[in-house]
């Protein structure tokens, strides 16, 4: 017998291959790309991807809005003046509205309780938790902008990752 009609019990034998229907045409995907770096990044990347348009053939259509997005200004907290200003105009927050925003603003990225909270920016825990969600609900209002302060859920609070809140240090 020859070495050729003998099958190996474990060879992997062709797949006879089935054809695939039709199916009906994708919807469109929209991509948002938001450059920063001012005109000179927003060429670049436009180049970029009108070359990737040509690569990938008439499938792709590219819309270009260059437009500046739409986002709140950033929000600059002065200590030594006890001002918050947003666009130069003065946001009229209350004492400790202020306090618990540049407490956040002074500790990127950090959680803090309810009772650490109490004790860091009201100075100590003789009130209840509930006094500093009224103050942050207060806040988020205040600064139009309900995601500022970040609610970690089972935890307490921290200032949002992309919070635009510049403290001025001295």
């Amino acid at each position: 017998m020859s070495a050729l009609a003998v099958a190996h019990p474990h060879a992997v034998r062709p797949r006879r291959l089935r054809p695939v229907p039709d199916l009906p045409p994708e919807p469109p995907v929209t991509v948002t790309i938001s450059i920063a770096g001012g005109a000179a990044g927003r060429d670049r990347v436009l180049a970029a991807l009108r070359d990737l348009v040509d690569l990938a053939g008439a499938a792709v259509e590219v819309a270009v809005d260059t437009a500046e997005p739409r986002t709140t200004g950033a929000i600059q907290l002065d200590p030594r003046a006890r001002t918050a200003l947003r666009n130069g105009d003065q946001l009229d927050l209350s004492r400790l509205e202020y306090d618990l925003l540049l407490f956040l603003a002074r500790h990127p990225r950090q959680v803090f309780s309810r009772s650490q909270l109490l004790s860091q920016v009201w100075g100590h825990t003789h009130t209840t938790n509930r006094t500093v969600d009224v103050h942050v609900s207060r806040l988020r209002t205040k600064l139009d902008d309900p995601e500022v302060v970040t609610t970690v859920y089972g935890l307490g609070y921290r200032l949002a990752d992309d919070a635009a809140v510049a403290v001025r240090e001295a």
